[in-house]
């Protein structure tokens, strides 16, 4: 039996390192929301709760869907790296992608700063050995015993406040060819995006623009799983793959949001085995101040 983490919208903070000149435009109100409010709804001890039941759970791989800054600042990546060195979980068994907030401003999508970083945990197992070395391509793949990983970006600069996502047409090509691939065939497929691949809850400004694009590419060559998060709470949906068989679609809330229980601190783990997948969400307790299992689902 093969066991996945999936982690999402930790959004660890981070200033070492930052200057003034870089709070301007859309940082300076990102900024202005992580004091007045992301500061009380997301506390860093509920990360490190997190972390510590995470070695408990000794998962043999960990996939981070985004988010892992507030204004993508290199010192919030650097505490999601040392986070994530201090997991308990080797460099090979990591997968990381970019969220919208890794992709706060123009700067940092042209410098391809989020993936010089997180370099280590979006190698390319389908490269050619000499582009290995390379900084990400997506979608980038992780071959792991019966799985196959495929990491998407949906993670552009809007150039607005918005936090919509897209995936574009070329990264879409190459989606619908890596599923195909003769070097996936028989595997457990498990897509992972920032982005919610359906619409959850109303408005443009914050969903996936093609995601209709999205669900014809698995209509065609399937998956049998998409992990996703943004949305800060569980959610469960469908899409259809070949021959109307349906596609898993799961989002796991914020790893380190503070709120009530429905959507207080959490995290999944997925025990696939045999192409059986069973979910289940751990969810951080008050009271306690410990994680402890919420749901358990077979989803296939």
């Amino acid at each position: 039996m093969f066991r996945l983490a999936h982690v999402t919208d930790p959004h660890f903070r981070g200033f070492r390192g930052a200057h003034p000149g870089q709070f301007f435009g859309k940082r300076a109100v990102g900024l202005a929301n992580l004091v007045v409010n992301r500061v009380r709804k997301h506390k860093m001890e509920l990360l490190e709760d997190l972390r510590i039941d995470l070695r408990a759970q000794a998962p043999d791989h960990l996939a981070l869907t985004g988010d892992l800054s507030n204004v993508a600042l290199a010192g919030e990546w650097r505490a999601a790296l040392a986070w994530i060195d201090l997991s308990g979980v080797p460099p090979e068994s990591v997968s990381v992608i970019p969220g919208n907030h890794d992709a706060y401003v123009e700067a940092v999508v042209k410098d391809r700063a989020f993936e010089q970083l997180f370099a280590a945990y979006q190698t390319n197992d389908l490269a050619r050995e000499g582009e290995r070395a390379k900084a990400a391509t997506y979608p980038f793949v992780h071959l792991r015993d019966e799985l196959a990983l495929i990491g998407v970006s949906s993670s552009v600069a809007t150039g607005d406040l918005g936090a919509w996502g897209q995936i574009g047409e070329a990264q879409l090509g190459r989606l619908e060819a890596i599923l195909l691939a003769p070097e996936l065939t028989g595997k457990t497929r498990i897509v992972l995006i920032h982005h919610p691949p359906v619409m959850h809850k109303p408005g443009e400004h914050r969903n996936l623009r093609d995601r209709e694009a999205f669900a014809a590419v698995l209509a065609r060559a399937g998956a049998e799983l998409v992990l996703h998060g943004h949305d800060h709470e569980d959610q469960r949906a469908e899409l259809t793959g070949p021959a109307g068989k349906p596609i898993p679609v799961i989002g796991a809330g914020s790893a380190s949001y503070a709120g009530g229980p429905e959507r207080r601190a959490r995290y999944s783990i997925y025990e696939i085995e045999g192409g059986a997948i069973i979910w289940t969400s751990r969810v951080h307790d008050q009271a306690t101040d410990t994680f402890h299992e919420k749901r358990r689902e077979r989803l296939a």
